[in-house]
């Protein structure tokens, strides 16, 4: 009896000690927040964007479930919004209409220039997500799993808080 207390109270421990990790969900969006985009990378790290619930803020994070390798911005509140770039269009109607959909979510962090896209096309079908990171002498892009995919960064066209750039 005394050792089952002893492995109850260790087991407990360990779960309490573990609840660290489950601030962060396997697209490292917290409790409070939903998915804007989301997608695994080769190395099978996450590129999530999340924005709080009721729309206080947005954050682009990099890396694990266990291990947020980036975050960006640092301060979660509404000046968040204002510290991203988005760039997107969507046309509806089939491939006769060449139906389309792209986004482009660009942010400044250190000088290095991110852009986080989600791009489809109705003429050949084809689908694209993935980040490109800007470097002052060159350009590092990661391919996103479309498999993992969570989410739209489309529905940011519907988002009055961030900057836009206009269409080209």
């Amino acid at each position: 009896v005394m050792l089952m207390k002893k492995a109850t109270i260790i087991l407990l421990g360990l779960f309490f000690c573990t609840g660290a990790f489950a601030q962060f969900n396997n697209q490292l969006c917290k409790p409070n927040e939903e998915i804007v985009f989301a997608f695994q990378v080769k190395n099978l790290k996450w590129v999530s964007v999340c924005k709080e619930i009721k729309g206080n803020y947005i954050v682009y994070r990099f890396g694990t479930k266990s291990k947020i390798e980036m975050q960006y911005p640092a301060n979660l509140d509404s000046t968040s919004w204002q510290q991203f770039t988005f760039q997107g269009y969507m046309r509806g109607g089939g491939k006769q209409n060449a139906a389309m959909r792209f986004g482009y979510l660009n942010f400044y962090n250190n000088d290095i220039r991110y852009e986080v896209l989600d791009l489809w096309n109705s003429e050949d079908d084809k689908e694209e997500c993935g980040v490109s990171v800007n470097l002052k002498t060159k350009t590092i892009g990661m391919k996103g799993n479309l498999k993992s995919r969570r989410g739209s960064l489309v529905e940011l066209i519907y988002e009055d808080k961030i900057k836009k750039e206009p269409e080209n």
